[in-house]
């Protein structure tokens, strides 16, 4: 087995690994931090492993397939390494090591160790959704990130809010991820496999002999799992109706678990949708099921819109700070489910860029707005108000992520919008209004926040704080946004260099599905 194939099936057990040894290093190393910089080393050993696999994706015209045990698809579990995958399992890591490296002065209590497993854990599922070809394997990783998520959300036991906060999320996403299981079964009863390639085969009137041909029946059973399952992804990723538990999950949740479930956690139900509308539905499928993919699209487009009014809506009236950013997620979220329901090459462009753009601008805004709430003590927006100049790295930091996810060029937020706009304006012309209806709301509030935190009369500043790795995960995210800039405007082919290759590969779905054999 070559070198890279091997890597792609085994990145998302690294975490894995180091989830289960933390116990043990933290038994024969007894301080404190040790569980951190464990899982810190962990962390940054899946960054160079995702790192390798982005350059080699690239070295690649068709995906990489793991096996496995060896079993061919569709009677085993096969991991898919393509350039979506590659970017977004890339992002994934580099969050996820910074989030490590911020927590190292951010934690400071016995909790140390639970903490790092369960980061660590949710690491391991976020990568395996990511680069998974199977359905219920996809399940599996839902399940593993989201229980990691809950309990991350609970890390302050001892707080009230933090627990009720914990089981509502919980609540909700049980509820979700059990949608997705029985949409599971009900596509396995139609088409007997929920391997993606065998799948993608079977809605174009394809099948091999082991599996056989789909029951007749089978555009019912289709129709009802798509619709679950789709459900299931708008409570995932925090999609109005379904968003009501993430704006109470960030101000119970330690910053750095802001900064994963909104940077990181709530791209699971995205990627998952586009592997469904691009891969498994992609293509010259049926008619019939052509039109059920249309109706599901026009749904989720509506769901979608909503998402990104209501939470442009609902962030001009927060006076938490971290409510305020997590209603704006729920307008970010919604952007990223208009562009994969237009089903078009331009709407995966966007969806990709966005997903990036957004992971580290808002892992960025929120681990920056957690050096405010650690000064002021306090989430309060009144509280942190012109404490801006007096923190000028966490502000720099915080600057720079608005004024990114505003849209305002030449950052890498400007592209993204504009992406996002031309895709929806080639979807539907209404569509491409309400983006920049919720684009323009969401800029006010951006600009409110902005200007109290830089101009607004002094607030209070009760602890001094200890921020110097702080400091440097804000620095490298700030890094890596002007770096886009910088190679956006010095470079204007790197987009179709690198956005435009990439989804490309994923759109000849014919050839990429003809590079995957099955028995």
């Amino acid at each position: 087995m070559e070198p890279d194939i091997l890597l792609t099936g085994l990145t998302p057990f690294i975490p894995v690994f180091g989830a289960f040894t933390t116990p043990l290093i933290s038994s024969v190393v007894k301080k404190r931090a040790i569980p951190l910089y464990y899982g810190l080393l962990i962390s940054g050993i899946t960054l160079l492993a995702t790192l390798r696999l982005l350059a080699q994706s690239f070295s690649y015209d068709t995906p990489l397939v793991f096996k496995a045990g060896g079993w061919p698809p569709p009677i085993g579990i096969i991991y898919i390494l393509d350039r979506v995958n590659a970017l977004l399992s890339f992002t994934t890591a580099l969050v996820l090591t910074l989030i490590f490296a911020y927590s190292l002065e951010y934690i400071r209590d016995e909790g140390a160790i639970w903490y790092s497993i369960l980061l660590l854990g949710a690491e391991a599922g976020m990568l395996g959704i990511i680069l998974t070809a199977d359905f219920f394997n996809l399940f599996v990783m839902l399940e593993v990130t989201s229980v990691s998520s809950y309990s991350l959300v609970m890390y302050y036991r001892s707080r009230a809010y933090a627990i009720i906060s914990g089981l509502k999320y919980a609540f909700v996403g049980a509820m979700g991820t059990t949608l997705y299981f029985v949409g599971c079964a009900l596509l396995y009863n139609a088409y007997g496999t929920l391997n993606i390639v065998d799948l993608s085969l079977k809605v174009r009137g394809q099948y091999i002999t082991l599996t056989g041909p789909p029951i007749e029946t089978y555009l019912l059973s289709l129709g009802i799992g798509l619709v679950l399952m789709s459900w299931a992804f708008t409570i995932k990723s925090g999609v109005f109706p379904n968003h009501f538990w993430l704006p109470d999950a960030h101000p119970a949740a330690p910053t750095p678990i802001s900064a994963l479930l909104s940077g990181l956690v709530v791209n699971v139900g995205g990627i998952s949708l586009y592997k469904f509308m691009y891969i498994a539905l992609g293509g010259n499928i049926s008619p019939e099921t052509q039109a059920l993919k249309s109706a599901l699209s026009a749904i989720l487009m509506f769901t979608g819109t909503c998402s990104a009014i209501v939470g442009a809506l609902l962030m001009n009236i927060q006076k938490d700070l971290k409510r305020l950013i997590a209603y704006s997620t729920v307008m970010n979220t919604g952007f990223l489910f208009m562009a994969v329901s237009t089903g078009t090459q331009l709407g995966l462009s966007a969806f990709v860029y966005h997903t990036i753009v957004h992971s580290i601008a808002k892992s960025n805004l929120f681990l920056s707005a957690g050096v405010f709430i650690k000064v002021a003590r306090s989430r309060s927006i009144e509280d942190i108000s012109g404490l801006g100049f007096k923190h000028p790295i966490a502000s720099v930091a915080f600057a720079t992520s608005i004024l990114t996810l505003a849209g305002i060029p030449p950052l890498p937020g400007f592209l993204s919008k504009m992406l996002l706009y031309e895709a929806l304006f080639e979807y539907n012309i209404a569509t491409a209004v309400v983006m920049i209806l919720a684009s323009t709301i969401g800029l006010i509030s951006y600009m409110k926040i902005f200007y109290i935190l830089f101009f607004g009369t002094q607030g209070r500043e009760v602890e001094k704080v200890s921020a110097k790795t702080m400091n440097v995960v804000l620095l490298v995210l700030s890094i890596v946004l002007f770096g886009f800039t910088i190679l956006l405007v010095a470079y204007p082919g790197f987009y179709d260099t690198v956005i435009t290759a990439t989804v490309n590969q994923v759109e000849e779905i014919e050839a990429y599905l003809r590079s995957i054999p099955l028995m």
